[in-house]
C-alpha cells in the first residue's frame, strides 16, 4: 500500500488498512495543496468524519503524518526524473538531465509541494530521502563506470546537489520576480562546481 509503510504501532500491532490509506491520501492531498500547517489531526478527523483515537491507532503523531506525505512527493519526484535517463549517455548527461527534469517539476508544483520534496527523516543510519539516495546511487554508478574520481564522497556530492536543487526551487517559490531561467541557470552554475570536483 503506497505511503502506509512506515506507520506507527497500535498495541503492538501495525495497522495498515483502508481508513489507514484514506488518511495518507487525504494528508498528501491537504500538505500539497495548503501546506505543513494547514495538515493537522483536528482537519483529518473533521473530513474523515472520525475520532481522533483512529489517527492515533494507526500514527504516532503529525510529525509522522507529514514524514510519509514527504515519501510520497519524493516518490512522484522521483518517478518524473527518471523518466530522463537513458542508459546510452553518460553519467553526466544522465544527471544533468535528470535534475533538470526534476527542478522544473518541483518549480511546475507549488512551494507546499517543495517543503515536501526538501524534507529529510534523519535516523540512526543516516538522512532518509528518497531523491537524494537515487542521487547517490547514480553517483555510485559513475563511480563504477571510472567518470567519477574513486575517492570522491558519493553522499556528500547528492546532499550538495540535492541543497542546490531544493534551495534555489525554494527561492523561486517566494520570489515571483525571479525568473525559472535564472534559477535554472543559476542551479547548474552550482552544479557544474561540484561536478568539476568529481571529475577524475
Amino acid at each position: 500500500m503506497n505511503g502506509v509503510r512506515d506507520m506507527a504501532f497500535s498495541k503492538g500491532k501495525r495497522i495498515e488498512d483502508e481508513t489507514s490509506k484514506r488518511i495518507v491520501d487525504l494528508a498528501v492531498n491537504i500538505g500539497c495543496r495548503e501546506g505543513v500547517d494547514a495538515l493537522t489531526v483536528t482537519r483529518l478527523c473533521r473530513e474523515l468524519s472520525c475520532d481522533r483515537r483512529v489517527i492515533y491507532n494507526r500514527f504516532r503523531d503529525i510529525d509522522e503524518i507529514n514524514m510519509i506525505v514527504a515519501k510520497r512527493c519524493n516518490e512522484e519526484l522521483l518517478s518524473k526524473a527518471r523518466t530522463a535517463i537513458d542508459p546510452q549517455m553518460s553519467f553526466y548527461d544522465n544527471l544533468s538531465a535528470l535534475l533538470r527534469t526534476a527542478f522544473a517539476y518541483i518549480y511546475e508544483k507549488n512551494a507546499n509541494f517543495q517543503y515536501y520534496t526538501a524534507l529529510y527523516k534523519v535516523t540512526d543510519e543516516g538522512v532518509r530521502n528518497e531523491v537524494l539516495q537515487a542521487l547517490a546511487e547514480l553517483i555510485r554508478e559513475g563511480k563504477s563506470t571510472g567518470e567519477v574520481r574513486a575517492d570522491a564522497d558519493i553522499h556528500k556530492a547528492a546532499a550538495n546537489i540535492w541543497i542546490l536543487m531544493t534551495g534555489i526551487s525554494g527561492m523561486l517559490a517566494a520570489n515571483t520576480n525571479y525568473r525559472y531561467q535564472d534559477g535554472l541557470d543559476t542551479m547548474l552554475y552550482g552544479i557544474d562546481a561540484v561536478l568539476s570536483y568529481m571529475k577524475p
